[in-house]
């Protein structure tokens, strides 16, 4: 009993006006409080990863069975002692990126400088490699300091100092390639020792905001025995930020714990809101009709209306609506024919229809944006329309015409002619046909020898999207929803951005060309009383809306009864 009284007592605070103020408060804060410290108190971050710490991957092996471990004829012998060190050698690539949102100067880093230490380890050598920007690879190589080991004895040479790159490149070649041995049988002057350096430091070193970079180092444990090792540290501090470890980030973080706080609050928030409201938003009474409707035409929009179709139904028991995806442009030829009854059927089109007729009425239901989708393999996120249009023309047969990387021949794989995400494409996009049929397996010019494009066709979204995947290089187009679906299921695609615009509704009104508007079509003008009717005004219902919304859809009907702006373009 005192633990339902105490749940009972915990929901009606909750639920009261106090409680609800307090959780919003605290859901404001907790998800607030991650956006604060990286935004407006620590707005600078210095971000580093090590991607690379292991043996160095070359070892010589002299010896050979033939000679039983000697010298094989005519080998020098200093090479023995060449593969002993090398053998104790390791390689440390590690990558420094700016994470903040602004740059990091090097007076940030003056006080207490980026020093990288790798547990000991003797550097030989060094390099920036992969710049973001590469003007500035000279001035990263300049800042790099050499140090011996902090609590180090003088060496037996004398006391080691701090060296540029060539002065420690210079070292490790006179370590990798000794005196010749009669050479040092003959000389009586003792062999010089050679400083060692254990520690990197970044002097003058700067970041502009996004810029990174890698440096890889060459190491050698210093003793001839022993593990090899992998100690690796980072020490410094930025002035106005932090350094962080990014393959720390990838646990549980205060900002994260914080935000998940602070969404779950808001949950509970809404659960509550949900809980004390008396009843549902008002929806327009469903106006029910009986007999049977088909619905044909596009293949793109066919699951939203299903859906809505469904729930229909279960309103209004005395009503059968099946759902045929015939593509549009067939959707709309069957609804002209003469053997379909007007109030029988509805044709769903992508855009307006080919063919105009009197007998037809178009009554628009949503904003339909389209994507290009590529396969992983290609490695490109990002095209224009002139490009797009080289593609579909023959003119770029390779990816890597288009970005720099591996050869990976353009594979195209487009709709038939009966669909209206095809004509869309044409219309928008291409401003021309899509192009002839060259293959069947979409992998090949298996139809057209020698033609200048591989293109095939397939008949659904879906299986445009499951060729995409599956085809090494391939490139097609289909709904967003229906691309955010597949890649949520895990398919190996890409959404590709067009004239720096991404896929979204609201990037139409700044330039975003592949979308347009999904249409209804009906036949002559039926009984008000019919199911066509019926179904039509569900179709500007809240419910309607509400399912076209979770679908990914702009609903053309706004809840005060007219129509939304993209839809009276």
């Amino acid at each position: 009993m005192k633990i339902a009284e105490t749940l009972q007592t915990v929901a009606s605070v909750l639920g009261s006006d106090q409680g609800l103020l307090v959780m919003l408060v605290l859901s404001v804060l907790a998800i607030a409080a991650p956006f604060a410290d990286r935004h407006l108190i620590r707005r600078k971050r210095l971000s580093y990863r090590v991607l690379y710490n292991s043996k160095l991957g070359v070892s010589p092996d002299l010896d050979d069975g033939d000679v039983f471990g000697e010298i094989p004829p005519g080998a020098d012998a200093g090479m023995h002692e060449l593969a002993d060190k090398m053998s104790r050698m390791t390689s440390v690539v590690v990558r420094l990126r700016n994470a903040g949102i602004e740059d990091i100067r090097s007076e940030d880093l003056s006080k207490h400088p980026l020093t990288l230490e790798f547990g000991g380890r003797v550097i030989w050598n060094a390099r920036i490699s992969d710049p973001s920007v590469e003007t500035h690879r000279l001035a990263h190589k300049r800042s790099l300091t050499f140090l011996p080991e902090t609590k180090a004895a003088p060496a037996r040479g004398g006391d080691v100092s701090p060296a540029n790159l060539e002065e420690v490149r210079t070292t490790s070649r006179r370590k990798l390639w000794p005196r010749r041995r009669d050479d040092e049988e003959q000389s009586a002057e003792p062999k010089p020792e050679t400083p060692q350096w254990t520690r990197i430091e970044l002097h003058d070193f700067s970041l502009q905001r996004k810029e990174q970079l890698k440096i890889a180092v060459v190491l050698r444990e210093p003793g001839d025995t022993g593990e090899l090792t992998k100690g690796f540290d980072v020490q410094g501090q930025l002035d106005g930020g932090r350094i962080v470890d990014e393959s720390d980030q990838a646990g549980v973080t205060w900002p994260r714990a914080a935000a998940m706080v602070g969404l779950l609050l808001v949950g509970v928030l809404l659960a509550t809101l949900l809980a004390n409201a008396s009843k549902p938003a008002a929806d327009p009474a469903v106006a029910c009709g009986d007999g049977e409707l088909t619905v044909v035409g596009s293949s793109a929009f066919t699951p939203a209306v299903e859906n809505i179709a469904e729930a229909y139904a279960a309103a209004c028991p005395g009503s059968a609506i099946t759902t045929r995806p015939t593509g549009s442009n067939a959707g709309v030829r069957e609804l002209m024919s003469d053997d379909v009854r007007p109030g029988s059927t509805v044709a769903l089109s992508d855009g307006l229809a080919r063919h105009e007729s009197e007998q037809l009425e178009a009554n628009p239901l949503a904003v339909i944006v389209y994507t290009l989708v590529v396969d992983e393999s290609v490695g490109i996120d990002e095209l224009t329309t002139q490009q797009v249009r080289g593609i579909y023309t023959g003119r770029y047969r390779d990816w890597d015409e288009l970005r720099p990387g591996p050869s990976v021949p353009i594979r195209i794989v487009g709709r038939g002619g009966e669909s209206g995400s095809r004509t869309t494409f044409e219309q928008r996009v291409l401003g021309r046909s899509e192009g002839p049929l060259t293959s069947d397996s979409c992998d090949g010019a298996d139809r057209v020898a020698e033609a200048d494009i591989v293109r095939c066709e397939r008949g659904s979204e879906r299986i445009v999207l499951d060729e995409v995947a599956s085809t090494r290089g391939a490139i097609g187009y289909v709904d967003v929803p229906s691309a955010n679906e597949a890649r949520s299921e895990g398919r190996a695609l890409s959404v590709v951005e067009l004239d720096g615009g991404y896929p979204d509704p609201g990037n139409i009104p700044d330039g975003y060309p592949f979308w347009t508007i999904e249409y209804l079509y009906t036949k002559g003008e039926a009984d008000r009383t019919s199911l066509q009717s019926g179904f039509l005004e569900y179709l500007r219902s809240g419910t309607a809306r509400d399912e076209l919304h979770s679908a990914g859809y702009v609903p053309c009907v706004r809840k005060d009864g007219r129509l939304h702006a993209l839809c009276r373009w």
